[in-house]
């Protein structure tokens, strides 16, 4: 949003995305090395040389630039890349981000540079928890929009509450569709699927008595990863109710569409809109928030008895 119809970002807001950009290339780096261990996939180094780049990268107390180039030194092995090649084989447990490649295959050529500022791409693809709450306004066709973005992990929903009590137009949720075949650490040491806890919260919040009335709009989001990991990762081994065909797409998410759909508790049925996204293609978002601009509007326009 802040691409499309806000400001963009200036120089200072790129700087600090910085610490995340190089999060996301070490914690996908220490991915691939311990699933190369021989308790996991035993792959080995296929330049044996290489083993010394890997005690660089081990080592926290090297500066950042040291610690990156010897990232890319071992992005470009062949074992490396074998390890990133049968990543369906760790993705329950341990999965990379799906902007993994396009960091790694950037250091040498941009993120490692001297004056390094990252582009919008970049920004778009990095991964960043959202801490807190953050508000973003801007104005579109001659209308002023807020959108309050709150954080989604379960140690941040307590912040939930005095917004959601608060008048609100709709609820726009996010759910990361790619998730349906990994696991995430609950309270107690749990194992518990990511997409199902989605699901989960999705119909959780549904019943706040503040969100009564409100309208809900559904993002099936990151639906290109989702496509993709079909062709090697069976929505039946995840939810055993799933009668559809193995590798279709579109009877696959019809089934993920229809889990978020399914009602938790006998209600008046609540008016749900679904779009299809892929947050990482500006185009598209595009397109699809102007289809969530002209709902708003028309909730507003009957809100006020004027449609």
């Amino acid at each position: 949003m802040q691409i499309i119809h806000g400001q963009g970002f200036n120089d200072v807001e790129r700087a600090e995305l910085i610490p995340d950009i190089h999060k996301n290339i070490v914690d996908a780096m220490n991915v691939l090395l311990e699933q190369m261990d021989e308790k996991n996939l035993n792959i080995p180094l296929k330049c044996p040389d290489k083993s010394r780049d890997m005690e660089i990268f081990a080592n926290s107390e090297q500066p950042i630039d040291v610690r990156l180039r010897s990232v890319s030194r071992l992005w470009s092995d062949l074992g490396v890349q074998e390890c990133f090649r049968r990543r369906s084989q760790y993705s329950t447990t341990h999965p990379l981000n799906v902007s993994t490649q396009y960091f790694l295959d950037a250091i040498e050529e941009r993120i490692n540079e001297v004056g390094y500022l990252p582009i919008t791409e970049d920004i778009i693809r990095v991964r960043r928890n959202t801490i807190g709450v953050i508000q973003y306004e801007f104005v579109l066709t001659d209308i002023q929009f807020k959108i309050i973005d709150v954080g989604g992990e379960r140690e941040e929903r307590v912040r939930w509450i005095d917004f959601l009590a608060a008048k609100i137009t709709c609820v726009i949720f996010l759910g990361a569709i790619d998730e349906y075949d990994t696991k995430l650490i609950a309270e107690g040491g749990e194992q518990k699927n990511r997409l199902k806890e989605s699901i989960e919260l999705f119909k959780k919040i549904q019943l706040f008595q503040w969100l009564a009335h409100t309208t809900f709009i559904l993002f099936l989001n990151k639906v290109d990863v989702f496509r993709e990991k079909l062709q090697t990762s069976d929505m039946v081994d995840h939810f055993p109710d799933y009668k559809g065909f193995r590798k279709e797409y579109a009877s696959n998410l019809a089934f993920v569409k229809k889990k978020f759909h399914e009602e938790s508790t006998p209600r008046r049925p609540r008016m749900i809109y679904t779009h299809e996204t892929c947050a990482t293609d500006t185009a598209g978002m595009k397109f699809v928030f102007e289809a969530v601009r002209d709902t708003i509007l028309q909730l507003n326009l009957r809100q006020y008895n004027l449609v």
